[in-house]
């Protein structure tokens, strides 16, 4: 009985090892969509990101942008290229580097 137990035990431990193994992470493209609240030049605005675009919810306006790499999107904003380097600091906390300086993006539900 008691090798039965210990066998069960084995099988539920390698079970749960296996199940942990294959859950990965969300990719930074999962994890930037949806909307995020930013401070632009002292004005609080919301910004929602869909798989190709930056939609500014407040004044109606939206922008394409596209991964260059895993962690780089290039956005064109009216003919403005920029090159952001994407981080999250959290689920609900992106950093976005350019050489426009640095965005911090809360995440708003």
């Amino acid at each position: 009985m008691t090798s039965i137990r210990n066998g069960l035990a084995f099988f539920v431990a390698v079970l749960v090892l296996v199940s942990c193994a294959g859950t990965s992470a969300p990719s930074k493209q999962e994890m930037i969509l949806g909307s995020w609240e930013v401070s632009i030049q002292g004005q609080t605005a919301v910004l929602n990101f869909t798989e190709t675009e930056v939609e500014v919810a407040d004044f109606g306006m939206s922008f394409p942008y596209e991964w260059v790499d895993e962690d780089t999107i290039r956005m064109d904003a009216m003919g403005q290229i920029v090159n952001s380097t994407v981080e999250f600091e959290s689920p609900d906390k992106m950093i976005q580097n350019s050489d426009q300086g640095t965005m911090e993006y809360i995440r708003v539900n």
